[in-house]
């Protein structure tokens, strides 16, 4: 009961952590409190299931969007050109370029914050710069995006001013008040040439997770009260021309375009699909571009109505990420990434649902471990929690992650793993337990091979009471009373242990049980804890192996000058209750009930027919005819015992040196008197007995048959005689 009970709290208790650690990882990136802040330990559960979806979209075939092009600035670019930063005149020359080439919209991933020196009364770089983006805005469709950045804090301590040019890009919104703005500590725009001939704005965000690595973007933010766009959605909705309106919902934010939508948290941000890095998405340096034809068709082909990003891959600009799908990936990607999952109308589901799903999924998965590990085995479990992982894993790659449910498959899985653990470190210590236990309470009582038998599949013991056929065995010291009046409590110890060893030795090598020993007797049965094939015919043979190796015990005996020892055994078969009785703290494994108490009477009727082994009908009749042919038996009377109303056959069985053993046509003699006698034949009966009795004087049970069949020749018995004789005494 209490395994029980500690079970049920061990996976209650994982559950809970893991439903907890789901919700940490779903609401801890929005948190007001935590956004500022490095709160490792709360953080963790969002940053460990992060890194395992980092290992699955890994094995997630995305499309990427041939729509959009790198204009890489690499080394081999800046070796060419030999300038940095590359003047503007030059990037001029690269917008007429992919202008020509047919690009839609060009997005730099660069701030021009700073203007470029230049002497009195010539155009400057910047002037150039500028009227090459006013030329291409120009023309219909066609933009050109500058980025920006601001860093933030969450109160109203400092504050800067936002450049009018930037609210001509604020994103319609549902609400007036959005309880997590931010506010301004530090910006970087582009310089006011720039700003003049109307590019389009976008911010740049680069906030990496606890570990280092780059999965989330902030791709709508509120700044002092204004919703503003990142560089990719400006680069979206200016390639497709989409209006764009943030709606506010009691869990999340929702990004509404004209034909879908994009779920994004309270702080404007999105996980980003990682489609890949460099070999998904076209690339062309721009030294390449700048020296190209105008009528280069390849390239035609490549910028022809696409989304242009402009972005540096060199070692000296610093703007080498770690991403989920590359330790050193350009940050521009980052923006080619999200304007994929725009162009794609792909989203992240809203997080309720995917709370909903994960705890689903832990709880289902918890249950199905529960029941394969309470129905199965070893091996059956470490089957099932197997399958369910990778059940796990495949329903979430070909369903969850292309319909953009970000399942916390981790802690789904942690869970079923934990639960897997905890019941079978529990099962593996209740059973060592057991194991134990058994070891402890049946290694006095039966041989080392039934211990082991049991330990190696203790569901074959029930140590509880349970209703069960054995063979009883009581053996008896004649007279060792007497015996041990004349002994010393040294030697008469001594003598006793050498001979319980020798009878216990015996016993456990025919598979027998010791239920106790009491003074000089031995308690015994067969067939319980474990089943004993033959259990009836295992104890006949143990008693007489106990007969024959007397002499020998004797001989000993007498060496110590100790009286020899005579015993006699009683064996009766029948139903008896068996298990561990007593109580709670002190109990011994034995059998109760008539069976045993018969197989008692027999052992002490020993002495009164002159026999060592007494055995019952029922004892006989448990023997198989094969192996019944293998032993000598005796039919020594039909008794009713002290108490017993039931008449019961008994038998002698022989043993090697007995008279009779040594002459069969006697025995056939005795057995076919007995017969005589049983069908009233008492003259033809007494006739053999005498011969018998004769012939083996020392044979007390010949000289017993026939004093009775004299008796009843003198004094007939009653009509309704059934045979039987009637002991009114236990001994």
């Amino acid at each position: 009961m209490i395994g029980k009970i500690i079970r049920i709290i061990g996976i209650t208790v994982i559950i809970i952590l893991t439903f907890s650690s789901v919700f940490l990882s779903l609401v801890v990136k929005e948190m007001k409190e935590f956004a500022y802040s490095d709160k490792t330990l709360l953080k963790l559960p969002a940053t460990l299931e992060d890194i395992f979806y980092d290992k699955r979209i890994s094995y997630t075939s995305n499309k990427s969007e041939n729509k959009i092009v790198l204009a890489e600035i690499d080394d081999e670019s800046l070796s060419k050109i030999g300038q940095w930063p590359i003047p503007r005149a030059v990037w001029a020359k690269i917008i007429t370029k992919l202008d020509n080439f047919g690009a839609k919209v060009i997005s730099f991933d660069a701030i021009f914050s700073e203007e470029t020196p230049s002497c009195k009364g010539e155009i400057s770089d910047d002037d150039v710069f500028a009227q090459a983006i006013f030329k291409f805005q120009e023309k219909k469709g066609k933009h050109i995006i500058l980025p920006y950045s601001i860093e933030t804090i969450p109160t109203h301590l400092t504050f800067e001013e936002i450049p009018d040019d930037l609210l001509n890009f604020i994103i319609d919104a549902d609400v007036s008040e959005n309880t997590y703005q931010k506010y301004i500590s530090r910006s970087n725009y582009p310089i006011d040439k720039l700003l003049k001939v109307g590019p389009l704005l976008g911010f740049l965000t680069a906030d990496p997770d606890l570990d280092g690595v780059f999965r989330y973007y902030t791709i709508a933010a509120n700044i002092s009260d204004l919703n503003l766009p990142s560089l990719s959605l400006i680069a979206y909705t200016a390639y497709t021309n989409q209006k764009i309106n943030l709606v506010f919902h009691a869990n999340q934010r929702e990004l509404r375009f004209d034909h879908h939508k994009m779920n994004i948290n309270f702080m404007g941000t999105t996980k980003i699909r990682w489609t890949g890095g460099r070999d998904k998405y076209p690339s062309v340096n721009i030294y390449d571009i700048l020296h190209a034809k105008d009528n280069d068709e390849k390239l035609k082909k490549i910028f022809h109505d696409t989304i242009v990003f402009i972005g540096s891959s060199a070692l000296g600009a610093h703007d080498l990420r770690n991403t989920p799908v590359s330790t050193n990936l350009p940050g521009v990607y980052a923006h080619m990434n999200v304007v994929s999952m725009l162009l794609n109308g792909f989203t992240f589901q809203d997080k309720d649902t995917t709370a909903t799903i994960s705890w689903a999924m832990i709880i289902g998965g918890s249950i199905l471990i529960i029941l394969i590990q309470f129905f199965g085995n070893a091996i059956f479990d470490l089957i099932g929690v197997t399958l369910i992982g990778i059940s796990m894993f495949y329903l979430d790659k070909l369903y969850f992650i292309p319909k953009g449910y970000e399942v916390k498959l981790f802690f789904a899985l942690l869970s079923v793993i934990l639960i897997y653990l905890w019941n079978t470190f529990l099962s593996f210590y209740i059973t060592s337990r057991e194991k134990k236990q058994i070891k402890g309470t049946f290694s006095r009582y039966v041989s080392p091979t039934i211990v082991d038998e049991m330990l190696a599949d203790p569901s074959k013991l029930k140590v509880g009471g349970q209703k069960k056929e054995i063979t009883a065995f009581f053996s008896d010291v004649r007279d060792f009373t007497s015996i041990s009046e004349q002994l010393g409590p040294e030697l008469l110890g001594k003598s006793l242990n050498f001979y319980m060893g020798k009878m216990t030795d015996i016993l456990f090598k025919h598979f027998g049980t010791v239920d106790k020993y009491i003074g000089d007797a031995i308690v015994a049965f067969w067939n319980a804890p474990l089943n004993v094939p033959n259990h009836a015919y295992q104890a006949v043979t143990a008693a007489i192996e106990m007969i024959e190796v007397l002499p020998e015990i004797n001989q000993t005996l007498k060496e110590w000058n100790v009286p020899e020892f005579k015993h006699g055994i009683g064996l009766n078969t029948g139903e008896c209750s068996v298990g561990n009785m007593g109580s709670d703290k002190i109990f011994a494994y034995t059998a109760l009930g008539d069976s045993m108490n018969l197989g008692a009477r027999l052992e002490s009727l020993c002495k009164f027919y002159g026999v060592q082994l007494n055995i019952s009908e029922f004892t006989l009749r448990s023997i198989p005819d094969e192996l019944r042919k293998n032993l000598s038996i005796r039919t020594l009377d039909k008794v009713k015992v002290k108490g017993k109303h039931e008449a019961v056959t008994i038998f002698e069985v022989l043993h090697s040196f007995h008279p009779f053993k040594k002459d069969l046509d006697s025995l056939l003699k005795f057995n076919t008197a007995f017969d005589l006698y049983l069908n009233k034949k008492f003259q033809e009966a007494l006739n053999i007995f005498k011969e018998l009795k004769e012939k083996f004087p020392e044979d007390k049970s010949s000289k017993r048959m026939y004093e009775t069949c004299n008796n009843f020749l003198l004094n007939p018995p009653p009509a309704d005689w059934d045979g039987s004789y009637v002991h009114t005494t236990k001994d």
